[in-house]
């Protein structure tokens, strides 16, 4: 009787270990399944796109809010780095008269994105719209620091380099 009883609790055993490996490894087949599925997503590239484009919107927004009379042919150089299409041919014609001018002004002005949206982006197109609130921070050798808010539209282009801003207007005051 006793042998009996190991038996049929070795079977039960047995018999339990069978259905947690079917179950482990239908779970594994699930997880594996799932995971793929999302790796192909096409709505997690589009979010992936858009993280990208806020992220480089943001900064050149930034660059092109800033401009230090030291160093006024780098930081137009760097204007033209960020942008593309017309507004990248507007910098581009900033001519010696200009830039004389801006290096005597004697000022330094720091742009930072307070914050920002992506208010449209066409991935085929490669086209994408934003939304930006940017604090300003003017100073001027011999006067205290002034700061000023400005809100911005900025239309951004997809290129062989990676996003660049291709349009970059000033909201009126009380626009909505």
């Amino acid at each position: 009787m006793a042998t009996e009883m190991i038996a049929s609790q070795r079977k039960t055993l047995v018999r339990l270990g069978i259905v947690l490996v079917v179950a482990a490894a239908a779970f594994a087949a699930w997880a594996g399944w799932s995971w793929f599925s999302a790796a192909q997503d096409d709505s997690l590239a589009y979010q992936r796109t858009r993280a990208e484009v806020s992220d480089t919107g943001r900064r050149q927004i930034a660059e092109l809010s800033t401009l230090d009379y030291h160093q006024v042919e780098q930081g137009i150089a760097r204007w033209l780095d960020a942008s593309t299409g017309a507004l990248r041919d507007q910098l581009a014609r900033t001519d010696g008269g200009t830039k004389t001018s801006l290096a005597q002004n004697g000022t330094v002005a720091t742009g930072k994105v307070l914050d920002a949206a992506v208010s449209e982006l066409d991935t085929h197109a490669g086209t994408a719209k934003m939304l930006a609130s940017v604090e300003i921070t003017v100073a001027k050798e011999g006067a205290a620091p002034a700061v000023k808010r400005n809100r911005f539209t900025a239309q951004l282009t997809r290129t062989d380099a990676g996003w660049k801003l291709s349009a970059l207007d000033q909201l009126p005051v009380g626009a909505r």
